[in-house]
């Protein structure tokens, strides 16, 4: 099987037509449409069905496009890599990550520095809540958060980034209503709202960073909601008291609009590690954004 072949018809797959196809790598369409069926000369398959507008995948094209088409672009990122060895970063990074690190200080501040650092590169940011597969769908970087070690995968590298925890926190005309817990029994008395992926009944309290042999779990909250803005603006809002991750507790402490109750106490989080495809020839916007990464949000803590 020729290699010329499988991306010549991997194109016509991505853009449904010979004459795109033809356009995008700079031929005759006759050239197209000969690579093509040499291709399926040697599977012994039809691999497309052509009409005088258009050409579909048969059922035999669909699963070689299916299967094919991420070795293609990772000898495709190789090529690059190799051909912008030592060169400045340039490109689109392609990045995905959870809303609620996505809109993070430390995120927003990295990418923003990245961008000013490397001003020939485009960023491309996904924010989702479903678990994407970064060599299927084109991705160069992922930012996972995990509790537990991250899942490993033949076909992913990762580098830990830094841990943050959970804290409690109210509004100042909350804390006026209702006042400030003095200890972890206290909270009974108090309305709570979290995150409604936090397990908060088997979530063990640190305090000052040692681990709790009591008081293992919160009284049930009143209030559980899937996304940590709203959570921040909901104890902004003055309801109640909010379990929120220190990663953005802190930046809302420091600047008033939140204060932090049972200071010292904290649950513990998860952390945020950095994934992207294993592969020997990083593009040079990927490796440089990896470095960048870890200097600008590498966690000091052992």
């Amino acid at each position: 099987m020729n290699l010329t072949d499988l991306q010549t018809f991997s194109l016509v797959a991505e853009t449904g037509t010979i004459s795109a196809a033809a356009q995008r790598l700079g031929v005759p369409k006759s050239t197209v449409s000969r690579r093509v069926r040499r291709l399926e000369d040697a599977l012994g398959c039809e691999l497309l069905r052509r009409s005088p507008r258009a050409v579909a995948l048969t059922e035999h094209g669909e699963v070689l496009h299916r299967r094919s088409a991420p070795s293609l672009q990772e000898l495709q990122a190789a090529a690059d890599a190799l051909a912008h060895a030592d060169t400045e970063p340039t490109g689109c990074l392609r990045i995905t990550t959870v809303p609620g690190f996505g809109q993070s200080h430390q995120f927003v501040g990295c990418i923003r520095d990245y961008g000013l650092r490397y001003p020939k590169t485009t960023i491309d940011i996904e924010l989702t809540t479903r678990l994407v597969n970064l060599v299927e769908e084109g991705f160069d970087v992922g930012l996972r958060l995990h509790t537990g070690a991250l899942p490993g995968s033949p076909t992913l590298m990762s580098r830990r980034l830094l841990r943050f925890d959970r804290a409690m926190y109210a509004s100042h005309g909350y804390v006026e209503e209702m006042g400030a817990p003095d200890t972890l029994d206290d909270l009974s008395r108090h309305r709570i709202a979290a995150h409604s992926i936090v397990d908060v009944r088997g979530v063990r309290w640190l305090h000052h960073g040692t681990p709790l042999s009591t008081h293992e779990a919160l009284p049930t909250p009143r209030w559980l909601i899937n996304d940590s803005a709203a959570l921040e603006r909901f104890a902004q809002s003055g309801a109640g008291l909010a379990l929120l991750s220190t990663m953005e507790g802190e930046a809302l402490a420091a600047r008033g609009d939140l204060v932090r109750v049972l200071p010292g106490y904290e649950q513990e989080g998860a952390t945020a590690s950095l994934i992207w495809p294993a592969s020997r020839h990083l593009a040079p916007r990927v490796r440089a954004f990896i470095d960048h990464a870890v200097e600008t949000m590498g966690d000091p803590r052992p």
